[in-house]
């Protein structure tokens, strides 16, 4: 495996407590992934090793990757449920992330209130919620983390790791820190891996802050990614402009390996029938230049505003997934993500739609910091883009609300277009030394 110079600093590193700030399609999974291989070769036991990862998929992908079955790679909550079920042998069903009569915002709240290890306002609805999953005989995925933080706190406890990895440690909240501190040992060494720049689950109870409190709290030794690997040179010109608008403390601009040059616009319509009518042409033209409909993107910050789109393509009979149907091993169609989901994900061509004030960013964020939020969700759905980026803009919705567009269009130095036709696309000249095969596309609209 070829490391480039960055990459290499980090693998081989001798220092006990390490950060690396890894920007987006900068190969960090090949860093950590590299490093875990490096110290097996050096004679560290592949059971000393724990790595946790932010999702399933990506447990999956690195256990693939690293190929040593005695390598303990986990979520967060995937270490907690076996460590409860194996090791102090509870038994217990887990709740569903959706329980009646509670409604999505109280568990959210109820969510962020153990996340903050009781230490935050108590919910209205706490008290009600426990009683229910205690007369149940169920724990819910934070309990799963808090179980095992309060039988280790303080104590001499029997799980001992020489090296630690935690990935995606910008998403990482106040209670899995408290956990990650107890699991450090007297001679265990840590590599966290992230980047502020795409920290997007505050909502949830995740605290970039965390990856100060690390470095200043274990005096770790600052590494940085900034080669992207992913995305053709002005997506990244585009993105970067955008995400210096936010105060950052960790610094860095992404720098391409693909210096091919795309166009990047804004496509604007009058309604959302409008819309879904040529972004079901683009897809039939980037498929008729052979890009497979598995990387194809829509991405979008709620799932209400691709309705018409998704609508549209079926009627069309172009096969899409959304998140909902979807399974983590397999894409199959065109991919409907919100950019929450398409998270660590990447593809040829993405279309990201709703792109006015008011659904993006939402309008439910009014403080800078909330502002600041979103800015980072637009950076994390414009860098999933290999070759292709749109945006997409309408003037009215279904119910006739008029909407200005997303700040976050001129911020990145975007340009807007009238979404007219497909050959204004065409025109633009991105396709030009691709191969086209036959594809029936309606230029009429």
């Amino acid at each position: 495996m070829i490391l480039n110079d960055e990459q290499k600093k980090v693998v081989y590193s001798n220092e006990p407590f390490l950060f690396l700030l890894a920007g987006a399609g900068s190969g960090k999974t090949r860093v950590v992934v590299e490093r875990i291989k490096y110290l097996i070769s050096q004679g560290v036991m592949p059971d000393k090793i724990l790595a946790i990862t932010f999702t399933r998929k990506a447990s999956f992908e690195m256990k693939e990757r690293i190929d040593n079955k005695e390598v303990h790679v986990h979520t967060f909550h995937q270490f907690c449920y076996l460590k409860l079920i194996d090791y102090y042998k509870e038994s217990f069903k887990l709740a569903n992330e959706e329980i009646e009569p509670f409604s999505r915002e109280e568990l959210l709240e109820i969510s962020k209130h153990k996340n903050n290890l009781y230490l935050s306002k108590r919910p209205k609805k706490f008290i009600e919620y426990q009683n229910y999953l205690k007369k149940n005989g169920l724990k819910d995925f934070d309990d799963l983390i808090l179980g095992v933080y309060f039988k280790i706190k303080g104590k001499n406890h029997a799980f001992s790791y020489q090296y630690i990895f935690i990935d995606e440690f910008q998403d990482t909240n106040h209670l899995q820190y408290s956990l990650l501190k107890e699991l450090i040992k007297k001679d265990t060494k840590v590599l966290a891996v992230g980047d502020p720049d795409q920290s997007i689950y505050r909502f949830r109870g995740a605290d970039s802050k965390i990856i100060f409190l690390y470095v200043k709290d274990y005096h770790a030794k600052l590494y940085t990614l900034s080669t992207n690997y992913r995305s053709r040179r002005t997506i990244l010109e585009h993105a970067n402009r955008l995400i210096v608008r936010n105060n950052r403390k960790y610094k860095k601009e992404l720098t391409p390996t693909n210096v091919e040059n795309t166009h990047v616009y804004n496509l604007h319509f009058s309604t959302e029938k409008e819309e879904a009518i040529l972004i079901t042409n683009l897809i039939k033209l980037f498929k008729s230049h052979q890009i497979k409909d598995e990387e194809i993107a829509i991405l979008y910050r709620n799932h209400s505003r691709a309705f018409e789109l998704i609508q549209h393509l079926h009627y069309s009979h172009i096969s899409y997934q959304t998140y909902d149907d979807s399974n983590e091993e397999e894409k199959i169609g065109v991919q409907l993500l919100t950019i929450h989901k398409a998270k660590g994900l990447e593809f040829d061509a993405v279309i990201i739609i709703g792109l006015e004030h008011g659904i993006l960013p939402s309008i439910k964020n009014h403080s800078y910091m909330e502002l600041e939020e979103e800015r980072r969700l637009m950076f994390v759905a414009m860098t999933r883009a290999r070759h292709f980026l749109y945006f997409s803009s309408v003037k009215k919705n279904g119910d006739n609300h008029t909407f200005t567009s997303s700040q976050f269009i001129s911020e990145s130095g975007t340009k807007t277009i009238p979404g007219r036709s497909i050959n204004d696309i065409i025109s633009l000249g991105d396709f030009n030394g691709r191969k086209a095969k036959n594809s029936r596309i309606d230029s009429n609209h």
